[in-house]
């Protein structure tokens, strides 16, 4: 069993590493990994803009998609604040009264980012929508280079690549930066190999009108045995639209940035939301396994199986190992492993972005830590994720009586 208790240990490491062999390889060898995209088409966009507790930050969320590189005659965006707690409405109101195509509501009771989107999908006209977070600066090109992506029917929708744009903050910044960077510039080119994307990050995410009403209803009804979900919508919708027989495209030209987290009670509660989302998901999977079996890739389905179960491995693990002694004997041995790997790691990272994302770089020894918080977040976070499934607000925003 102690041996077993070392493989469980080491299992992420390895799948990490094999992930990214696998995921380099079809980065650099195959074209097909990359979609053809297509310049001319200029679709009508409605950017759907739901915020919370967001104040003056929105303000710029929304200059920096009204000044984008796209014809601002085929742009639009409907920002819907949901009874935010500060001055959040207020600045929806003045962005409206400065451009004619944003248009700015507010929901009557605190609602949710999903109820929201709906409400933001009855007031648009686009035959594009484009769903992202409220703190998120867009790139010039980034509308264009999204929509430039629905040349193929079958894609169902696109997403973009999310930066940070506080990597030099803090350590904990830092350890986000390469996590950003890592989970989009290697981990979904796999992803986009297969054309299965199965997670479209919320912060930027772009689909087909025809498609969002087709699962509008399924993802406002969403709930965890007869009480509503509010978080990990991104996830959700994606994942409905791969049963559908549809594609899902991550286009890594297609850049926004966003805040990381700088303090360990914001980075838990947004790392508990997406664990929260990242189960969630996996006991659905698992739930319906014949339909993904028949519609997905069978590499789509290891990477929806495999992490999930690995998630829900460890905390048992870290118990037995605690029971038996293990932890007292090795986990100092444990610790330095996963230290000194994600140093190696943040040297390598540091080699990859110094010529094409220089803004990106971070102190290997600060992305060190990354590997001690992840011996204990895979443990307490787990834990906390799975006892609070029935729970959902705006993640590191609080909720509206809260902030209050």
């Amino acid at each position: 069993m102690d041996f077993l208790i070392h493989v469980v240990f080491l299992l992420p490491l390895s799948v990490m590493t094999l992930n990214f062999g696998v995921t380099l390889m079809l980065r650099v060898g195959a074209r097909s990994t990359f979609i053809e995209k297509d310049f001319a088409l200029q679709p009508q966009v409605s950017v759907l803009l739901p915020c919370f507790n967001e104040g003056e930050h929105v303000f710029r969320t929304i200059e920096s998609i009204v000044t984008s590189d796209y014809p601002h005659d085929r742009i639009e965006v409907i920002a819907v604040d949901d009874c935010s707690a500060d001055d959040s409405f207020a600045w929806l109101q003045r962005a409206a009264q400065r451009w004619p195509n944003v248009k700015a509501y507010r929901n009557e009771t605190n609602s949710g980012k999903h109820h929201t989107l709906s409400f933001a999908l009855s007031e648009s006209s686009g035959e594009i929508l484009v769903c992202i977070d409220s703190d998120c600066i867009f790139d010039k090109r980034a509308i264009a280079e999204l929509t430039a992506c629905f040349g193929d029917e079958r894609i169902g929708a696109v997403g973009g690549r999310v930066g940070i744009n506080n990597t030099r903050q803090n350590i904990l910044t830092q350890c986000q930066t390469l996590v950003y960077y890592y989970a989009f510039q290697i981990m979904k080119m796999s992803q986009n190999w297969t054309r299965n994307v199965t997670c479209i990050s919320g912060c930027l995410f772009a689909i087909r009108r025809a498609h969002f009403e087709a699962i509008e209803a399924q993802v406002k009804q969403r709930n965890w045995f007869g009480i509503g979900v509010r978080d990990g919508e991104d996830r959700y919708m994606t994942h409905l639209l791969l049963l559908k027989g549809l594609k899902t495209y991550i286009n890594i030209s297609a850049q926004c940035w966003t805040p990381a987290p700088d303090n360990f009670r914001q980075l838990f509660m947004q790392q508990l939301r997406w664990r929260r989302s990242g189960l969630r998901d996996l006991f659905w999977t698992l739930r319906t396994f014949g339909m993904n079996v028949k519609v997905l890739h069978p590499l789509t389905m290891v990477n929806m199986l495999v992490p999930g179960t690995l998630t829900v491995l460890w905390p048992a693990m870290h118990l037995y190992a605690i029971a038996t002694g293990w932890v007292a004997e090795h986990l100092l041995l444990a610790l330095q492993v996963y230290f000194g790997l994600y140093v190696a790691f943040g040297c390598v990272f540091n080699y990859f972005v110094r010529r094409r994302n220089p803004e990106q770089r971070v102190n290997p020894l600060a992305v060190g830590m990354l590997g001690l918080w992840f011996v204990l977040d895979s443990f307490f976070i787990t834990l906390a994720a799975i006892c609070t499934f029935d729970v959902g607000d705006w993640g590191t925003r609080g909720t509206s009586q809260a902030k209050a």
